[in-house]
């Protein structure tokens, strides 16, 4: 096999660094790009010489540094071939800053780090593994090119992480990437990242289920399905939402999960569950801003019913304030007016409605809060520049 032409190869597929690695020297330079100044001890040139000794043949080595920061490594006849660094998930400035916290990183790394990791492909770990087999198999005399998997978290070593592999590798590898996918769920919905859950979720569905976990799913969809509701509860509440507004969203689908009569509507009951709190945090996080608790409560409120016919008269009756008082401290503090903020919420959730579901547009203009079709759309188009009709028109799929 010639290992310039799989490196070539996978360098292009991936759009990530990958070289060869067959001397300390080589090491040495590796260290240096992944570990400056040696911040992580598990990624020195040391470290990674003691574990290409020890890697066996025809497996993928995944090496995760405590800053999340990965490398895939495997063997070839020339050395070992390194993949990476990569991330699985964009690191943006706070989390970078978290993370040097708990592991002690003094403050002034942090430019270093930002640059570092903004320089770092995104990957999912088993694209690359399916890209680097199916160049090995392109390549290789073999018919049938077949290589295991362990991932190293930090200080582990292969034998702590490593599965045994027998003729229930698929079960182990099938059960290993749902944990993967799940957290990669979690992330998305607590950071209400509405997108990218979606291709989430379309992975979830792809996922090869064994013949009892699917025999299980069809005689107890709705416990089956009460862990996913759980993990998206969680991720909703370490996202700061109001436990007001998650509560309002749980009894919603809590009632709709009773009534459903088959497998297929559960899923797309969950799924809807799922969307529908990413967008209440992707709400929260873009719309209510660092204020006051009481200006707080109030734009949580309006959140939670928005659909319904709010007025600012009646809001402030309910919070027991002077109306002018509250409009003129809402807007201070919220940077936008009543109306604006009620208008944005409204829009929000009908650009959803029109994303991922079949409803008229009549129906979604009142599902949304707005019982005039024609002002409905009016609105509309001054937020999106674009009527409804024309929106789902130009959603992918849809055209």
């Amino acid at each position: 096999m010639d290992t310039k032409i799989l490196i070539s190869l996978l360098n292009k597929l991936l759009s990530a660094d990958v070289f060869l690695a067959s001397s300390p020297k080589d090491l040495g330079s590796l260290q240096g790009k992944i570990n400056p100044n040696n911040l992580f001890e598990e990624f020195t040139a040391d470290y990674l010489s003691g574990f290409t000794g020890s890697m066996n043949e025809k497996t993928f080595y995944e090496l995760i540094n405590t800053m999340g920061e990965r490398l895939l490594m495997f063997r070839c006849e020339d050395g070992c071939i390194v993949i990476g660094p990569y991330l699985k998930r964009v690191i943006d400035e706070n989390e970078i800053t978290r993370r040097m916290i708990a592991n002690r990183i003094p403050g002034y790394y942090l430019n270093i780090l930002k640059t570092q990791y903004s320089s770092c492909a995104v990957l999912d770990t088993q694209n690359i593994c399916d890209i680097a087999s199916s160049c090995i198999s392109a390549l290789s005399s073999d018919a049938i090119v077949s290589y295991d998997f362990v991932k190293t978290n930090n200080f582990e070593t292969p034998s702590l992480v490593s599965a045994h592999r027998d003729d229930g590798d698929e079960v182990y590898e099938n059960i290993y990437r749902k944990y993967e996918v799940e957290n990669d769920l979690i992330f998305k919905i607590e950071h209400g990242l509405v997108d990218d859950l979606k291709a989430s979720i379309k992975r979830m569905k792809a996922l090869n289920r064994s013949a009892i976990e699917m025999e299980y799913f069809s005689t107890h969809p709705k416990e089956a399905m009460a862990s996913l509701r759980a993990m998206a509860r969680m991720a909703a509440v370490r996202s700061g939402l109001s436990v007001v507004v998650i509560d309002g969203i749980m009894s919603k689908y809590t009632h709709l999960m009773r009534d459903a009569v088959s497998l297929q509507e559960s899923e797309r009951l969950v799924e809807s569950f799922q969307l529908e709190m990413a967008s209440a945090v992707r709400e929260h996080l873009t719309h209510i801003p660092d204020c006051s608790p009481f200006v707080k409560k109030v734009a949580e409120y309006i959140v939670l019913h928005y659909n319904s016919e709010l007025t600012l008269p009646e809001i402030a009756r309910r919070f027991s304030i002077n109306t002018s008082h509250l409009s003129r401290t809402f807007k201070n503090e919220m940077g936008k007016g009543f109306k604006e903020f009620l208008e944005k919420i409204r829009i929000a959730n009908a650009v959803r409605y029109l994303e991922t579901t079949d409803m008229p547009v009549g129906q979604i203009s009142n599902t949304v809060g707005y019982y005039d079709n024609n002002y409905f759309t009016k609105v509309f188009k001054k937020i999106t520049g674009k009527t409804p009709r024309d929106y789902r028109a130009s959603v992918p799929g849809n055209r």
